[in-house]
């Protein structure tokens, strides 16, 4: 009986363990079974952009922590339509009814704040790629948008800088030219910065600086860090040599290495500081006298250097005051300030004119300066004074050298005036020429559109004037050009440009001016130059003239299509007979 119940007691705890590490494992298999979705929920809730999952009825199934705090979602929200959200969520689920996927930027207007995100809307599919419904993903990158327009305009300001410095900007990649801003134009000395992109920068160094500048460049492909400024000579384009202070370091664009080269013209600097160096090592070289008194003001020591200016030896200066070099030609006060000054502790510096043993006058300049122990006690004063009359005569010397240079700049400005206007003119007319031309049209245009204004365009052409120069000579043909430019100039406004656009072709630009009064104004000046004639050599030269007219924006719109139409409606001009004023057609 024992043993039967012992047999039965032992297999029911078998059983009991059995029953246990089921359970146990079919736990542990359903905890295994849901770390999949726990994951899940963990990277979505923790996700930053907003996650909403609509099923195949548009309703709300899923959503993670980020839209649940930004919509205000809850629970409840939970298979209903994304149409009962507040807006402008409701109005973006109702814009993406029937997307299904898509990838886009939008704005949504939040408590009265325009924020842009970027929307991603994929579809959420069974094992078998059947949709199931749709995931909206969004991202607020208002910031990042921000930042990015800061970013542009950071770089549109950063253009028209260099654009406006008045210091060269160059960029090298292997020596040769990528970019040169408009001060590098102008001061290598060229017309355009098609003159230098592409050249190699060797092209315009001063044999005396390749080296430096071969062994500077070397530097900045091996390293990263700015070279120091420098000073090198290069040649302009008209062959000066000019002086140029340059800074150079390499940066990286679109993943290359270039060097950036900033330089500035100091050729006029260097000649003044070549004047002033020659002076200041006149002046270093010249050793100075040193004299140290007691509280008193009795000398106890005197150097060589003071024997050398005064004449006077140590034995005969040594126990003395220093009053016996004094004149009257000292200001009155100065040694009185001097006292007061260094009996105060305090440093003091002027300068005396005084005498030597021979009983010439000199003057110094001297700083004098108590010395002081360790327990703050004034002990010596200390004078340390420089024979300054050869400095006195100098700084004359430089007061005028000064005021002659002042009158070299004024000069020089003069001058870049006047070549500034000698390159925008013709020679022999003294119109402008076609290279003003260009600089103005697109701007007169520009100006034209903005103030809704039209422009005519005037091409006037000497009639048979390859005729008149082969029967009377160029001379004679240049006087009917300088006639012609001067009864354009008499009947121009000021705002008018009037230019010789080639041999015997002239342009004018009427601003303000209608298709009718550009008529008016042609026909004036054909008239007058019929009637007026050219003088050469006693000789009355007759010529004629024939013009044609187009007017901005009736007949184009660009500066090439508006001289062009000017320039056929010339030469039907000429056609029909010449000396005679024909207008454009109108484009169709």
């Amino acid at each position: 009986m024992t043993y039967t119940f012992l047999f039965w007691l032992l297999l029911i705890a078998i059983s009991l363990m059995a029953c246990g590490g089921l359970i146990v494992w079919g736990f542990l298999r359903e905890r295994t079974s849901n770390a999949t979705p726990m994951a899940r929920n963990t990277v979505m809730n923790n996700m930053e952009g907003l996650v909403i999952v609509l099923d195949a009825r548009n309703r709300i199934v899923d959503f993670n922590r980020t839209a649940q705090t930004t919509l205000g979602l809850s629970p409840s929200t939970i298979d209903s339509l994304p149409t009962g959200l507040p807006p402008p969520w409701s109005d973006l689920f109702q814009r993406y009814t029937d997307t299904v996927e898509g990838k886009n930027e939008i704005t949504l207007e939040i408590e009265d704040s325009p924020h842009i995100y970027e929307l991603t809307i994929s579809p959420v599919l069974d094992k078998r790629d059947r949709t199931l419904g749709r995931l909206f993903l969004l991202y607020d990158i208002t910031e990042r948008k921000h930042s990015e327009k800061l970013l542009k305009q950071s770089e549109e300001q950063y253009h028209q800088l260099i654009d406006l410095l008045p210091d060269g900007v160059i960029t090298l990649q292997n020596g040769h030219i990528l970019f040169a801003n408009p001060a590098a134009v102008e001061i290598i000395g060229a017309l355009s910065p098609d003159e230098l992109i592409g050249r190699n920068v060797m092209d315009f160094v001063h044999p005396s600086s390749r080296e430096l500048v071969l062994q500077r460049m070397k530097q900045i492909l091996a390293g990263n860090a700015p070279l120091p400024l420098i000073d090198e000579k290069y040649i302009r384009f008209d062959g000066q040599v000019v002086d140029f202070e340059v800074t150079s370091r390499p940066i990286e664009v679109d993943g290359n290495t270039v060097s950036l080269a900033v330089f500035r013209d100091v050729t006029e600097r260097k000649h003044a500081e070549e004047k002033l160096l020659q002076l200041s090592r006149a002046v270093e070289q010249s050793p100075a006298s040193i004299v140290i008194t007691n509280t008193s003001g009795i000398i106890e020591y005197v150097n060589p250097r003071f024997t050398q200016v005064t004449g006077y030896l140590f034995d005969e200066v040594v126990g003395k005051n220093p009053r016996f070099l004094r004149t009257d030609q000292t200001p009155q006060g100065t040694h009185q300030n001097l006292w007061a000054m260094i009996t105060a502790g305090n440093e003091w510096q002027g300068e005396f004119v005084n005498r030597k043993k021979n009983g010439d006058l000199y003057y110094e300049s001297a700083i004098i300066s108590p010395i002081i122990d360790s327990h703050g006690v004034t002990t010596h004063y200390l004078a340390v004074k420089e024979d300054i009359t050869e400095r006195k005569r100098a700084q004359d010397e430089i007061q005028r050298a000064n005021q002659k240079l002042k009158l070299q700049l004024e000069a020089i400005q003069l001058l870049q005036a006047e070549l500034r206007e000698q390159a925008i003119r013709d020679p022999l007319t003294g119109l402008y020429n076609r290279r003003y031309l260009d600089e103005t049209l697109e701007r007169e245009l520009a100006r034209a559109e903005r103030e809704n204004y039209p422009v005519s365009f005037l091409v006037c052409d000497i009639d048979h004037f390859k005729k008149i120069n082969d029967t009377y000579g160029h001379y004679a043909g240049d006087m009917v050009l300088k006639n012609l430019a001067a009864q354009l100039t008499s009947n121009a406004r000021v705002g008018d440009i009037i230019c010789r656009y080639g041999g015997e072709e002239f342009l004018v630009i009427l601003p303000d001016v209608s298709t009718d009064i550009a008529y008016q104004i042609a026909e004036r000046s054909r008239k007058a130059f019929q009637e007026s004639g050219a003088i050469s050599e006693n000789m009355g030269i007759q010529a004629t003239l024939s013009c044609g007219i187009a007017t901005y924006p009736k007949h184009g719109t660009k500066d090439t299509e508006l001289i062009a139409a000017a320039d056929r409606a010339m030469y039907q001009a000429k056609s029909a007979g010449r000396n005679r004023v024909f207008i454009s057609q109108v484009r169709a």
